[in-house]
Formats: C-alpha cells, sequence, structure tokens
C-alpha cells in the first residue's frame, strides 16, 4: 500500500491500494489517534476536525510528534518534484505496544472507568485558586456603577 506525501498533512485520496485499510482510516471520528508505519516509522496520526461549516468529515490524517517532524522532512525533500509516494501500513496494537483507548463510557471496561472516575475527581484541586481576602459580590461591584 502507497501514500502520496504532497502535503503537510496525509490526505485519503492519496492512499492507493488497499480499499478495506482506506475504509477503516475514514470511519474514525474527529480527533480519534491511530498507529500507522509510514516510510518504515510507526507514528501516531490524527483524524482532522470536522469541517466547521458544513460538519462533515475532513478526510485526512495529521502526524503527532516525531511522526509530524518525520512527514514534515519528507514533504520538504520532495516538495519541488510534486511528492513522493512511500509505503504505509496499520500497526497492530499488539505490535505497537499499547492498548487502544475505549471511544466511549459504554466500551470501557470497569478499570477504564474507575480510572476515569480518579481522573476527573483530581481535577478538583487543578488550576487557579486564591489565598486572598473573601470579596462579596456587592463589595466588588461597588463604585463601579453597575
Amino acid at each position: 500500500m502507497k501514500v502520496e506525501v504532497k502535503d503537510t498533512v496525509l490526505w485519503f485520496k492519496g492512499i492507493h491500494g488497499d480499499t478495506a485499510f482506506l475504509s477503516r482510516l475514514e470511519r474514525l471520528r474527529a480527533g480519534e489517534i491511530v498507529r500507522l508505519r509510514v516510510d518504515g516509522n510507526v507514528g501516531e496520526w490524527k483524524k482532522m476536525q470536522d469541517n466547521r461549516t458544513t460538519g462533515r468529515p475532513t478526510p485526512g490524517l495529521a502526524p503527532i510528534g516525531p511522526a509530524a517532524l518525520r512527514w514534515r522532512d519528507l514533504y520538504r525533500a520532495n516538495k519541488a518534484s510534486g511528492g513522493i509516494l512511500v509505503n504505509i501500513e496499520a500497526v497492530s496494537s499488539a505490535e505497537s505496544g499499547s492498548s487502544t483507548v475505549p471511544r466511549d463510557w459504554d466500551e470501557a471496561g470497569e478499570v477504564e472507568r474507575q480510572a476515569a472516575w480518579e481522573a476527573f475527581k483530581a481535577l478538583r484541586n487543578a488550576g487557579w485558586s486564591s489565598e486572598g481576602r473573601k470579596v462579596t459580590r456587592e463589595q466588588l461591584h461597588e463604585g463601579d456603577g453597575s
């Protein structure tokens, strides 16, 4: 399977070879992350956000982290010649060393649900807080004409 390197992102129309693989990528939700081997390098790719105006899916993936650096280098090196075709394939979760994250609450097991709940509860201590004096709403708005 091959993909065209003609832009700073990977467009689905540039994937040639396996239609089943292409269909799997097209079914990804906006923001969902997938691990791919592109030009021999394994990296993470994020499904692009849906179009703000129409709400339709954007047919492409944006590289993340080290994959972004490698893709950028490929693009820049071959931009003048109109692009290049490189190999692309899916990376299995066993091969990548990471499990997939459940997409929503219904798909999550008890361990994932408990971890999500603990992370949510930890947010209560995150953010900004003031140790300064307490001011009532009336005191805050005194003298400003409101």
